[in-house]
């Protein structure tokens, strides 16, 4: 089924922690390669901020995706969270128990392309000996990050579902030449980067901002509408009605993008550019210059007609005007600060630390665009 979305159940896990023990307090390593050295390092970060984007991704995903599939072999990890064995009841998440068997040759290809250095290479031969001797690992994170993910990989090439992975996964893939094209991961990058364009051109005579910050799209929304950590996930499950339309949009573009049908891709990638001209010639038509919208003339009688610029019009319906209105929304410090206080950390010197963190992650700093 397009736009379905398979899940870590390590993402799950942070997420029912995050419910049940609050914000952690401890650090966790994000993996940095250097191709140049053929080495990596690991940066470290707090694991409360690796919680909050876990947070922020399943809940867009349960908004815009049309089923979330995990694997059964791991669901103790997070079945005491109540959130989200409500959203499984209610068929939204579903167990599938994989068949290992299928994976392997898989997986093995896919650990090659991610030991992409030899120090990682290394790591990953220790840890496959000393599971086949003692049934353990050496290195038992690199194991999470490098063998557990590309597990989760060949699940999603087997199973033709696109995995997303855990944020710690995610930061190494990147860094790897792991990729599948994905109809809903293009159009939320699109949708931010826009967003990112109006903070620009809100902020552009003002020489003392470095940063501008955009929060995921919908975050903010789901964020200004709860009262507690649990009505972030009954907000969510209200937006999905809201974002049928939108949902459907994805489907099709996804269908077009596995069967290669350039003519659909193609209109699928002008509706983004026309919505982009749009915003572009509305807020700042003096920093792009005049732009080509194309007209069209409506005819009241024989003897008088209106033109009509098209993509003013069709920005204002439908799919157009639901990704219009998710570049519009503020995504702004205040919805941050308002989920910390959710977690009971508005004024605690874990909650600055946090919110520093996640300021700096969403932030685009350096030149305008």
């Amino acid at each position: 089924m397009p736009n379905q979305i398979l899940l870590d159940n390590w993402t799950l896990q942070e997420i029912s922690l995050l419910g049940q023990s609050g914000l952690s307090s401890d650090k966790t390593g994000k993996l940095v390669i250097d191709q140049k050295n053929d080495t990596h390092t690991f940066e470290e970060i707090s694991l409360g901020l690796i919680q909050l984007q876990a947070l922020f991704s399943f809940l867009q995903n349960l908004v815009l995706r049309e089923i979330i599939i995990t694997d059964s072999k791991f669901i103790n990890v997070w079945d005491e969270s109540s959130s989200l064995k409500r959203i499984q009841s209610d068929g939204l998440i579903k167990v599938h128990d994989f068949q290992e068997e299928k994976l392997k040759e898989v997986r093995k290809a896919i650990v090659d392309q991610l030991c992409i250095t030899s120090s990682i290479r290394k790591i990953q031969q220790q840890n496959e000996q000393e599971w086949v001797k003692n049934n353990k690992n050496v290195d038992q994170f690199m194991s999470q990050l490098i063998w557990g993910g590309a597990g989760m990989l060949a699940r999603g090439h087997v199973y033709e579902t696109f995995y997303l992975p855990h944020p710690l996964r995610g930061y190494a893939f990147k860094q790897s030449p792991i990729a599948k094209r994905d109809a809903y991961t293009e159009t939320l990058s699109f949708i931010s980067t826009n967003q990112t364009k109006l903070l620009y051109f809100d902020n552009e005579n003002s020489e003392a901002i470095q940063a501008k910050f955009s929060l995921p799209p919908l975050i903010s929304v789901i964020i200004e509408e709860s009262n507690s950590f649990e009505d972030l996930f009954i907000v969510a499950l209200q937006l999905r009605k809201e974002y049928e339309d939108l949902r459907y949009w994805l489907k099709k573009f996804q269908e077009a993008i596995d069967h290669e049908d350039t003519k659909e891709i193609s209109k699928h990638t002008k509706t983004l550019k026309s919505i982009q001209k749009h915003i572009e010639a509305k807020y700042s038509p003096d920093k792009f210059g005049t732009l080509d919208l194309s007209f069209d003339v409506l005819n009241f009688s024989p003897g008088i007609s209106v033109p009509l610029p098209i993509n003013k019009i069709r920005n204002k319906i439908g799919v157009r005007s639901t990704i219009n209105d998710l570049i519009l929304t503020k995504a702004g410090y205040s919805s941050i600060k308002k989920l910390l206080k959710l977690l009971g950390e508005e004024n605690s010197k874990l909650g600055k630390m946090v919110y520093d963190e996640l300021v700096r992650n969403y932030s685009s700093e350096g030149e305008k665009h």
